[in-house]
């Protein structure tokens, strides 16, 4: 096989899975897709939030921010994309923690302004009052946004499809590798798939693959219970709000989505219990919430690098890239580009200097 004209393959079906494929369609490669499930598994369970409010760190902030404008520009290409920039609002966390956030934010160029009680009550006028008025004031961000993640995944492999790519729905065990011991394709349990390149992207799946390879990823999944009312034509929420003890949004299908925080809470000894315990909350959160119904709960693995930041870029063995971490959904639409533009042109954007797995320099071996 000629390596320049082999397929790039790609291990995973979610949302970082999907932009990286469809990134790489993009540029006119030939891709293999494989993944156990369309949509993956994780995405399927995530709160969806394209935010950079979670970074601790500068660095990781203009990450994060980079990736939500590289999902505006994606959602110009692919208007069918369910993305919504609605905004989100953020009523949690101790005043003096809201004041903290707010500054560090302002400082570093976010759109965000201070809201008092009234001014919360107008953009949100069906929260009942009295949640507003324990808080005393919040925080809105506008540039913020969610996407529907399951169905953007579906659609990016769907557009990477009607650009050549192939789609293997198969488990990937372990990775061929050439008589230099290049990484030349991938074993899955309906046979061998060659290629010019792999990247994985398989969530806590990525864990068990590169242990074949002797390399240890220092990756752990930790729970998250999410909630789901059965959906409504009425508009209950124009933002995500972040209340205390209390993350939520509403679906472009009308389900309003809610935990304990925005990556989902512990789900206890009695998950339906939890479940129950936090729909009856988010009853009386609104002034006619005793409408809404209760539909489901999910109950997901989130995973999360040791030291909280994405793993990016090239695990020591030639020809295999690895892509994982917690807060895909923000990240992955900059991850497809910096990731498609390695593998197809060679070129390694300085920011993904920061998230190569040989930080971790005592854990790279078993």
């Amino acid at each position: 096989m000629n390596v320049e004209s082999a397929p790039v393959v790609v291990i995973g079906g979610g949302i970082v899975g999907a932009s990286i494929a469809w990134h790489l369609a993009k540029k006119k490669k030939d891709v293999i897709l494989i993944a156990e499930a369309i949509g993956g598994v994780a995405t399927t369970k995530s709160f969806c939030w394209l935010n950079a409010a979670g970074a601790t760190q500068k660095f990781y902030y203009d990450f994060r921010r980079r990736s939500m404008a590289r999902w505006a520009e994606i959602g110009q290409e692919l208007p069918d994309l369910p993305i919504r920039w609605g905004g989100v609002l953020a009523c949690d966390r101790t005043p003096e923690e809201r004041q903290e956030f707010y500054e560090c934010q302002r400082l570093w160029g976010t759109n965000i302004r201070r809201m008092e009680e009234t001014d919360l009550a107008a953009l949100e006028p069906q929260v009942d009052e009295g949640q507003f008025s324990l808080v005393k004031w919040g925080l809105h961000v506008p540039e913020e946004g969610t996407i529907e993640a399951h169905a953007a995944a579906e659609k990016l492999i769907a557009y990477a499809q009607s650009l050549g790519t192939k789609v293997l729905e198969a488990t990937a065990t372990g990775f061929l590798r050439d008589d230099k011991g290049r990484v030349s394709g991938v074993v899955t349990d309906s046979g061998h798939v060659h290629g010019s390149h792999v990247v994985l992207a398989a969530g806590l799946g990525s864990v068990p693959l590169l242990a074949t390879e002797n390399i240890k990823l220092p990756l752990s999944g930790r729970e998250g219970l999410l909630v789901n009312t059965a959906p409504t034509e009425k508009r209950y929420l124009n933002t995500l709000l972040r209340l205390p003890g209390l993350h939520m949004r509403q679906t472009l299908d009308g389900h309003i989505l809610f935990g304990a925080s925005f990556a989902g809470g512990q789900p206890g000894d009695d998950p339906q219990a939890t479940a129950e315990d936090l729909f009856n909350q988010v009853q009386h959160v609104f002034q006619n919430g005793d409408q809404l119904e209760f539909s489901h709960y999910t109950i997901g693995l989130r995973p999360e690098p040791d030291d909280g930041y994405p793993i990016l870029g090239s695990t020591g063995l030639e020809g295999l890239d690895l892509a994982v971490m917690h807060s895909g959904v923000t990240n992955a639409a900059l991850v497809g580009e910096l990731l498609a533009d390695k593998v197809v042109f060679g070129i390694e954007d300085p920011m993904l200097e920061d998230y190569r797995l040989d930080r971790f320099k005592d854990n790279a071996k078993l």
